[in-house]
């Protein structure tokens, strides 16, 4: 019993090191401080890096994508280091004479998924946050060289060719999500060492098992579901396009 409740905090834990560093709101702090006005109010009313680029300009919206990227990628990095360096695993395993749960790896992969959540639904603002598209990206360059190029490959191509950043970002998911598994899926058809390449490191950073690809389907998941208002619009040929990429 005391095992299944210390491998339950420590991965609350990390997730909620991970919503707090997400529920920063990037976008409203920087629009209130510069412009004082809310992103949120006007728009598409929310707090993401599109929505900020159209109301304020496009230096402005590339800002909030990337702070809103490092924002996902420093909690897993804490965590992990934690995980990495600290006496937290052999301390868990002495004290309780067995291994924490899968290795701690789960939980390192928890973090960004608090992010993400915390992005979406931020408890420092309301919780009326983005879609998860910068989060999106930046759990994958803090991961995978290998999927980073395959969502923003997806997502400049079909930018591209639709002009639409909601339809991009929707497709860039699906493509994630699908890669992830396959990543999962070669440690069942090639050398270990291969498999790995995949990953920043090559597996001495992050493993690609069943906890990455799991985690980047949530995120993607979440992705998408925030979008419920644009596939409705790309439905009904009312979704703006951009004009700035010919």
């Amino acid at each position: 019993m005391d095992i299944i409740l210390y491998n339950i905090i420590i991965g609350l834990s990390t997730f909620l090191i991970g919503y707090f560093f997400g529920s920063i709101p990037t976008g409203v702090v920087l629009c209130k401080l510069i412009y004082h006005k809310d992103p949120r109010l006007e728009g598409s009313k929310n707090s993401g890096g599109t929505n900020v680029g159209r109301l304020f300009g496009k230096k402005m919206g590339l800002t909030v994508i990337i702070l809103d990227m490092i924002k996902t990628a420093i909690p897993l990095i804490v965590v992990w280091s934690i995980f990495t360096f600290s006496p937290l695993k052999a301390t868990f395993e002495a004290n309780l004479g067995a291994k924490m749960f899968d290795d701690g790896i789960l939980y390192i992969y928890l973090a960004p998924l608090g992010a993400a959540i915390g992005h979406c639904y931020p408890v420092f603002a309301k919780f009326k946050g983005g879609k998860a598209v910068a989060t999106f990206g930046g759990f994958g360059l803090a991961t995978s060289w290998f999927l980073s190029l395959i969502g923003f490959g997806t997502f400049f191509i079909t930018l591209k060719a639709k002009k639409y950043v909601s339809l991009s970002s929707i497709m860039a998911a699906i493509m994630v999500i699908i890669f992830s598994w396959l990543l999962y899926g070669l440690q069942f058809m090639i050398p270990e060492s291969f498999w790995h390449f995949f990953m920043w490191g090559w597996g001495s950073y992050l493993l690609s098992g069943w906890e990455y690809a799991t985690v980047a389907t949530l995120i993607s998941i979440l992705l998408i579901v925030r979008h419920s208002a644009n596939i409705k619009r790309l439905i009904n040929h009312e979704e703006r396009k951009i004009t700035w990429m010919d």
